[in-house]
Formats: structure tokens, C-alpha cells, sequence
């Protein structure tokens, strides 16, 4: 797989086991499928820092890339959750957005939620960074290579699109990391064997600098 061509790839995330530990103890919420806006708390802005040390010597991101949101995810007996397929196209800002091409403000939980323009998100990536292992029977993502590169696909379109590129099962071993343009359409099952299923969802920028403030940037 090829991050270009593709859409994702994936690779070892080489974190320390007790910070990997530390992100299990203080970033899921027992009983909760997803927790946003997690850059503030300690082991995240660290995961956060590290990975991006991580990505930019590998050449993956460029030094000025700035990590602008984060969600831990759980998938177990009580939160087995499904979604069907969709691109990721609502980010948090600082404050309500007024710029020309930023569309769809909303507000959840006191954060301020915005589509950026289509360039912005091309220059988004997303580090899923997997803190179990996850097979088939666990639910994993399931993403549709090279839909990265349609633009914005109307949400009445994903799934046709799904269908006609085809999907790949994105199976992860604790500590890997899958990396993924946020405009590649995916999907997720129920697990068939539910347990944890713990993620810890990175989106970074690395585009030029915007009339709007991202919630949170480090």
C-alpha cells in the first residue's frame, strides 16, 4: 500500500510500552465508544509529539506539521458500534468559522466544528495508532484505496464508490500505526468477537496557514 496512491499505509509507531500504557489507563472512558478533543491531556500531546517525531524523519510529514485533533476509540461488548462508509470532513476550530470555504459550523460540547475547504483537508493525515491488536473478528476499518483522490463524495455516493474501488481490511498488531488521508472513504462492522478495540486517532495539518484556528495545534 502506497500513501499517495492508495490512500493509507501502515507502519510501527515505536512508542514506549508504558506510554502505550499510560493512553490505555487516561484517554478511554469505561463504556464509552469515543472520547474527542484529547490533545490537552498529558499522554496524548506526547503520543502526539512522538508520532509526528516519527513522521517527519521518515519524511511521511513536513517539520512545520502541527497535530490538530485527537479521539480515543473503544469497541467492546457494551459499545459495539457500526458506520457505514464516509469520509472524515468536520474538524474542530478555536472559534466559529466565517472564512469563505468553510462550511457546515456546528457546535458539540462547546467545540466549534467546521468543513475546511477541500485543500485543507488534502493536506490532512490521519495516525490511527492501535493499542491492541486488531483481526477480523475485532470490527477493524475498512477503507477503499485510492477514493482519496475523488474529492468530496456526497454521503449518497459512498457507497457506491466503496463498491466500485473495492475494499481492503486494515488488520493492525498493538503498537502499529495506520496512516490514512482523512478524504479515503471508510467503514467499520460490528466486531464478531467484541473486546477492546482501543485506537487513538491523530489527525495532523501540514498545509500553509489558514484565516481560521484550528481547536487545538501542537
Amino acid at each position: 500500500m502506497d500513501l499517495a496512491h492508495d490512500g493509507w499505509t501502515r507502519l510501527h509507531a515505536s512508542l514506549e510500552e508504558n506510554l502505550l500504557e499510560s493512553l490505555r489507563r487516561e484517554a478511554f472512558a469505561a463504556g464509552t465508544a469515543g472520547t474527542r478533543c484529547l490533545l490537552d491531556l498529558p499522554p496524548v500531546q506526547a503520543a502526539a509529539l512522538a508520532m509526528k517525531r516519527r513522521l517527519i524523519a521518515t519524511g511521511i510529514l513536513p517539520a512545520t506539521a502541527v497535530a490538530i485533533q485527537a479521539i480515543a476509540f473503544d469497541k467492546t461488548p457494551d459499545t459495539n458500534w457500526k458506520v457505514a462508509w464516509h469520509q472524515d470532513l468536520m474538524f474542530p476550530f478555536a472559534d466559529k468559522v466565517s472564512s469563505p470555504g468553510y462550511e457546515l459550523p456546528s457546535c458539540k460540547s462547546g467545540v466549534h466544528y467546521a468543513r475546511p475547504p477541500l485543500e485543507v483537508l488534502e493536506d490532512l493525515l490521519a495516525v490511527r495508532l492501535h493499542l491492541d491488536d486488531c483481526g477480523e473478528s475485532n470490527g477493524p476499518r475498512r477503507i477503499s484505496p485510492g477514493t482519496h483522490r475523488l474529492g468530496n463524495i456526497p454521503s449518497s455516493d459512498a457507497a457506491t464508490s466503496a463498491s466500485t474501488h473495492g475494499e481492503v481490511p486494515c488488520l493492525a498488531l498493538c503498537g502499529e500505526a495506520l496512516l490514512m488521508r482523512p478524504l479515503l472513504l471508510h467503514a467499520s462492522s460490528q466486531a464478531t468477537s467484541p473486546g477492546h478495540r482501543r485506537v487513538l486517532h491523530l489527525v495532523y495539518y501540514s498545509g500553509q496557514s489558514l484565516p481560521e484556528r484550528w481547536h487545538r495545534s501542537i
